[in-house]
């Protein structure tokens, strides 16, 4: 029997544990949250900091094989720690070093001639004022490292706005930035890939996604994008994996246009420009909706590479079908930070799945879970997920 180490807690190592244990693997986690919810999963599992060598470094020395299921971990300690004790990491910290730095992230796309928004490195504070010399107004402000779901990220409209900006810094204080190119956004998309140790690759249907304040709000499948754009979508998912070397899951996440770029040239498929947004070597948000539209999720894909077992092309199933994440706010507007009540799913057939990821403790924009609604007719998976949520978000009586 393989042990498996999961370097974090939360649902998607939870998900994941459920697809290696299936295939008889037994899992272990690591968190520093004592109530880490994945920690009920597993009898095995080790609560520790994130920065605490010797902890870490047992865990890796009781598994045959780490991942993990988010990327904010210090890349030079993880090549430390298999260095230490042989375990390898899936995917590799070399992947990661380039996936968790936003700076690192855009020159390996420009490098390689993906499609990518203009973009400018902010090194250092003076070289804030030196960003319109670069790029026009409005345009995004990110962190080089951290932040998801929104955080990290500032709206810059005019001169106004970016000299606010700059006055929350001084030069002891700053922290390394990049800004990107604005673009009118038609959709949003992502693509996953598997890719073994042997460098076979399967990848997954596109997902569309919509977005509300920067968070997930609904995936759906089958894709509405022409078949055109979304072969281009695998081809880059593809091309990208092959690039970073990639053994495990890269997700690749897309901005689909019909602005053609100022600053970079790129050609045009079926009137639609295809920008790389960023990548994640990990389980996706997105690809919760495959344990329900597919003959294989990506967790149970990435479970057959962490256990060296075949890689098979997923098969999206008939029909269409919506995931929507369930957010902290559905408890608090009911009025109940620590339980759900789910009673409108009574008249909700169409929602064939519900998933509560068992956190303690409702709050604002975290993830608490997901559901899923299936429709054989096209548009009425989405009005069924929204009934669902409109459902959810009234106060409990």
């Amino acid at each position: 029997m393989k042990t498996i180490g999961i370097l974090g807690g939360g649902q998607l190592g939870g998900m994941l544990c459920e697809s290696l244990m299936k295939l008889g693997a037994r899992v272990m986690f690591y968190d520093p949250d004592p109530h880490s919810p994945s920690f009920f999963r597993s009898p095995y599992h080790y609560q520790g900091e994130w920065n605490d060598f010797n902890k870490l470094k047992e865990f890796f020395s009781k598994c045959d094989v780490v991942t993990y299921e988010f990327e904010n971990v210090s890349t030079e300690l993880l090549n430390s720690l298999v260095q230490e004790t042989s375990t390898p990491l899936i995917p590799s910290a070399h992947a990661l070093t380039t996936t968790q730095n936003r700076i690192y992230e855009k020159n390996f796309l420009k490098e390689n001639q993906f499609p990518v928004c203009a973009f400018f490195e902010i090194k250092n504070y003076e070289y804030i004022s030196l960003t319109t010399k670069h790029l026009s107004f409005p345009f995004i402000l990110k962190t080089a490292t951290g932040g998801y779901d929104g955080k990290g990220q500032w709206f810059i409209a005019d001169h106004n706005d970016l000299n606010k900006f700059a006055n929350q810094f001084t030069k002891d204080n700053f922290v390394p930035l990049i800004a990107e190119e604005k673009i009118d956004i038609e959709c949003e998309a992502s693509c996953i890939v598997a890719r073994d140790f042997n460098g076979n690759t399967v990848c997954f249907p596109i997902f569309d996604n919509v977005h509300a304040h920067h968070i997930l709000k609904h995936t759906t499948v089958p894709s509405q994008l022409p078949d055109s754009v979304q072969n281009e979508l695998k081809n880059i998912a593809i091309k990208a994996a092959e690039k970073l070397n990639v053994v495990g899951l890269l997700t690749t996440e897309f901005f689909i246009t019909k602005q053609k770029s100022n600053y970079t040239h790129q050609n045009s498929v079926n009137g639609f420009y295809v920008y790389v947004n960023e990548f994640a070597p990990r389980p996706h948000n997105s690809g919760h909706i495959t344990r329900n539209a597919c003959n294989l999720s990506q967790f149970d894909a990435h479970a057959r590479v962490l256990l060296n077992l075949p890689l098979h092309q997923p098969k999206l199933h008939p029909g269409y079908y919506c995931m929507g994440n369930l957010l902290g706010d559905c408890w608090i507007s009911q009025g109940n930070k620590s339980e759900l009540n789910l009673s409108s799913w009574q008249h909700q057939p169409e929602i064939i799945d519900v998933i509560l990821y068992g956190k303690l403790e409702a709050k604002t924009n975290r993830k608490m879970g997901h559901f899923v609604s299936y429709s054989q007719n096209n548009g009425e998976h989405i009005l069924a997920a929204e009934r669902f949520e409109k459902g959810l978000n009234e106060k409990s009586s």
